[in-house]
């Protein structure tokens, strides 16, 4: 066997979890899945036609250019016009915890996968639709697929879970969008994409590819699954001019990664919950009317992701109560993030694990 420097079951899973915990979860989840929301919408009064959710995978802030890296990586995302977030903090350090914080209405640290932001569409007259690169149905896929499957219109292009078609591409997802937007609605429309982005291995999502040689092999692909995610987002920014209508994109990724094996020819960078670039994660809004190009440096917590979603959509519900407003630079108190054993940790109390240049 040849040592390739990496843990042989590194690959197959990043995070390890109590099985029992996995489990429980997932009974809570199909459980939710079938249970009707219960969202009280109060008012709808969209700003714009079309609003689109871009959920990333993996991408630390500090590799993006755009965000502050220190390579010229993302030229789309650090020039056009809309509001780039430099302070915006991740729930958790995995796709499902994560997201699972972010997407749903949470009671006493619990998400409540009935009540989502697509349901929260979905009730106030939204049409809704969700295209997704990830998988639907390993351990580590379920939660997120049962808020997607809450959508209109569903497609996943991979069958299984996300190991499953490992070669299917991000870009394959404008082919739906482009579907979506070549025919006139009435209704306001949510469209959701579900990336694989940055997600370990790197080299995996790029071909082997890379533009510019740092550190290893994998760092150099991670570094230009960036642009990949860039590309993308330039490419579905101009089909949403494209269309004529009003529009309005977000797009964050759902976590960060920690380097591992530092400073060997075999360095990678995996899931982790003890550093705060685990948690520093691009968080972008470019709508159609936005003039110039600004950055937010006030701290914004993904935590907080259905009042932003509230305020950007318009749709008002006695279940959520804003406390700032999200596009600002007002102060929104600390940010406490959820690690692997389901513990709040105050983010400011975390170490950090810097990209270095050399």
């Amino acid at each position: 066997m040849i040592d390739t420097g990496y843990p042989a079951f590194r690959f197959v899973k990043d995070v390890v979890v109590n099985n029992n915990e996995v489990l429980d979860e997932q009974a809570r989840m199909a459980q939710l899945a079938g249970m009707k929301d219960s969202w009280h919408v109060l008012a709808v009064k969209p700003k714009y036609h079309l609003y689109v959710v871009v959920i990333g995978e993996s991408a630390r802030r500090d590799a993006l250019g755009a965000f502050g890296g220190h390579w010229d990586n993302t030229p789309f995302a650090s020039s056009v016009n809309g509001y780039l977030f430099n302070n915006y903090i991740a729930a958790s350090g995995s796709t499902q915890k994560s997201l699972g914080l972010t997407l749903n209405r949470v009671v006493d640290g619990k998400p409540q996968y009935q009540d989502n932001f697509v349901t929260l569409a979905n009730r106030a007259g939204f049409q809704t639709w969700w295209f997704s690169n990830q998988g639907q149905i390993g351990e580590y896929d379920t939660a997120i697929a049962s808020i997607a499957k809450r959508a209109d219109e569903v497609q996943f292009l991979k069958n299984g879970d996300f190991e499953a078609n490992k070669n299917t591409q991000d870009e394959q997802l404008l082919k739906l969008t482009e579907q979506v937007l070549s025919t006139q609605r009435t209704q306001p429309q949510l469209i959701v994409l579900h990336l694989m982005g940055s997600h370990p291995q790197a080299c995996d999502r790029t071909k082997g590819k890379y533009t510019v040689f740092v550190q290893s092999k994998e760092t150099s692909c991670y570094l230009y699954s960036m642009t990949q995610t860039d590309s993308l987002l330039a490419k579905l920014y101009h089909q949403l001019q494209n269309s004529g209508d009003t529009f309005s994109l977000t797009y964050f990724s759902d976590h960060g990664l920690a380097f591992k094996e530092r400073g060997k020819e075999v360095q990678y960078l995996a899931h982790d919950d003890k550093f705060q670039q685990n948690f520093q994660v691009p968080f972008m809004v470019l709508s159609s009317d936005d003039k110039a190009h600004k950055v937010i440096k006030a701290q914004r917590s993904a935590n907080d992701f259905l009042s932003f979603f509230s305020q950007w959509t318009g749709i008002q519900a006695a279940e959520i109560t804003p406390r700032y407003r999200f596009i600002s630079e007002q102060k929104a108190g600390p940010v406490y993030i959820t690690n692997f054993q389901l513990q709040k940790v105050d983010y400011a109390h975390l170490g950090t694990d810097e990209f270095t240049v050399n």
